[in-house]
């Protein structure tokens, strides 16, 4: 039964109403906070108001309404009138402060304002105290605040509680969604600064696997116009985006001044300076970063606080190379060295701490010996990206844990140029972003077509790979995504190395590539004899590591003969 008496709830239904749209509405919540405690206020007759939340162990005076501002006041949680109604969770009326053991008049000394009286109702959610609702002296009859008072003041304080819950939930939705997009655009940008992967014999490859969505980690390899390859691995401190956005200036950094600078030291204290310069908020960069030469024997490296890299020679022990300076982005003028090494065959590990400090059951890491043991444990044959997937493998195996990226670069002694030929830059050729739908066929043959005549792919090899594409484009529409999609298809394509590469990426559920078989021959149906022509048309076809966010990731490639561009 709604109260009857003149102070009654009845009258301060609208208040209530009026409250709770203004806190879901509202950009500011302080201000709302403000307005609704000196309607409070003004209902109840009272001179001055303060409203305050519990934080930290403490309470903080977030509004007040009344002739004294005390915004900010922070005082002990169980501190005062307030923090007694708080612990309590119950209403308190004082009908005279001065005889009040809990009363402090600090803020009457300070600012002349003499306090009489005092009604204080708890601000509760589900048993949660939230904060309080403080009225300071009754402007009519004799000053004093009634049960009645009392009574409005509990239902407008949970009110007002509710209402605060509800936003902060609606604030902490909108928090999340925007860390979410703020992730994605990480990824995005990661994902756009990592190196296309090269079909061997390329005697450099590079793996990243992120611990989370948005790695911290980064790798780039830059074949040069004078044969040599310049190649970088870094770590970034921290997570999240200024970890990705520094990521990002790093990695550029190394792609523009590796061109110019043929001393790894000088590239690495160029880095570095320019990362103090432009300040990298407390961050910094462990790195190593150098070049291997033409001949594909010798490289030469700096490391730059970074886990010591290993050398692993067949029939010799692992060796490992320390670094002997600090991370990049610490000190400005920091002098770096440069170390030469011959490879002879063998072969260079550089790997972030993600690797070696993954965990057995019984929390061992694995350290550099356990790396060593997992490459020890390939096949001296295998291609360099199967090495490095095994070992990221291995250190996902059954019974073992990572805390962090790993990300992996080797440098290869055996991998070298056939018939004196140097390795040449990837040339992007087209991008494509399109709907996984059958009436953008056409839009597609159209661009592979045209890329691969740019290219100088012969007329019927280009018929080859148009097919294919066309084929592997229904595949991603019929089985991928289960028929027609709006969900897009990312066609990249590119020359690299004498090949037409294109990549075809969509974001449907991760296939098993292992039941991926052939149709029968019988079958011709497009998009059905897919897999049989791919295989007979292409030099290479296989199933890459998609970027994050991705389902799969496609590769075709087609040996280019000879073609007008470089």
């Amino acid at each position: 039964m709604i109260e009857s008496h003149p102070h009654g709830l009845a009258e301060h239904l609208d208040l209530i109403a009026a409250m709770s749209l203004s806190f879901a509405t509202s950009q500011n919540l302080d201000a709302s906070l403000k307005h609704g405690l000196e309607r409070i206020a003004d209902a109840l007759n009272a001179e001055a108001a303060s409203l305050f939340l519990a934080e930290k162990g403490e309470l903080v005076c977030h509004a007040c309404a009344g002739p004294v501002d005390i915004t900010g006041l922070r005082i002990p949680l169980s501190s005062g009138i307030v923090g007694r109604t708080v612990t309590g969770r119950a209403t308190q009326t004082v009908f005279d402060v001065q005889n009040d053991p809990d009363f402090h008049a600090n803020v009457d000394s300070k600012t002349g304002f003499v306090t009489r009286s005092i009604l204080c109702a708890p601000m509760v959610v589900r048993s949660e105290a939230l904060g309080a609702i403080e009225l300071i002296n009754k402007s009519t009859g004799d000053g004093l605040f009634d049960a009645p008072d009392a009574r409005v003041l509990e239902a407008l304080a949970s009110a007002a509680a509710l209402a605060l819950l509800n936003a902060r939930m609606a604030q902490a939705l909108v928090e999340q969604e925007r860390m979410k997009r703020e992730m994605e655009l990480a990824a995005q940008i990661q994902h756009s600064l990592l190196p296309e992967d090269r079909p061997a014999p390329f005697p450099i490859a590079g793996l990243g696997r992120p611990f989370r969505e948005v790695a911290g980690d980064f790798y780039d390899i830059l074949p040069l116009p004078d044969g040599r390859i310049g190649f970088c691995l870094g770590d970034v401190s921290g997570k999240g985006m200024d970890a990705a956005l520094l990521m990002a200036k790093t990695a550029s950094l190394f792609r523009a001044l590796a061109k110019d600078e043929c001393d790894p030291a000088l590239l690495v204290a160029r880095i570095n300076d320019e990362l103090c310069e432009t300040a990298s908020q407390g961050k910094f960069v462990t790195l190593v970063a150098g070049f291997l030469d033409a001949s594909g024997q010798k490289l030469s490296f700096a490391n730059a606080g970074h886990e010591p890299p290993l050398l692993i020679r067949q029939g010799q022990p692992a060796l490992s190379l320390p670094a002997p300076s600090p991370p990049v982005g610490i000190l400005p003028g920091t002098v770096y060295e440069s170390e030469e090494v011959a490879l002879d065959g063998g072969t260079l590990y550089i790997f972030t701490d993600g690797l070696t400090e993954s965990t057995g059951e019984d929390g061992t890491m694995l350290g550099a010996e356990g790396v060593a043991a997992l490459i020890g444990e390939q096949k001296e044959d295998a291609p360099l990206a199967d090495k490095l997937a095994a070992l990221a493998d291995g250190a996902l195996a059954p019974g073992r844990h990572v805390h962090d990226d790993l990300t992996l670069l080797a440098v290869d002694g055996r991998q070298l140029p056939t018939d004196g030929q140097q390795f040449q830059p990837i040339l992007r050729l087209a991008r494509l972003d399109v709907p996984a739908q059958p009436d953008r066929l056409k839009l597609v043959r159209r661009v592979v077509a045209e890329s691969a005549a740019l290219a100088g792919l012969s007329d019927e090899k280009n018929a080859d790979l148009v097919l294919a594409v066309d084929e592997a484009m229904q595949n991603i529409i019929r089985h991928a995504y289960g028929g027609p999609s709006d969900k897009p298809v990312n066609i990249d394509i590119s020359k690299e190395d004498g090949h037409l590469v294109v990549r075809m990426t969509d974001y449907a559920p991760a296939v098993d590539t292992t039941r991926i078989r052939p149709r029968d021959l019988d079958d011709v149906r497009p998009g059905g004899l897919g897999t049989h022509f791919i295989q007979s048309v292409l030099d290479d076809h296989r199933f890459e590591q998609p970027p994050p966010g991705a389902g799969n990731r496609l590769k075709l490639s087609i040996r280019i003969e000879q073609g007008p561009l470089p």
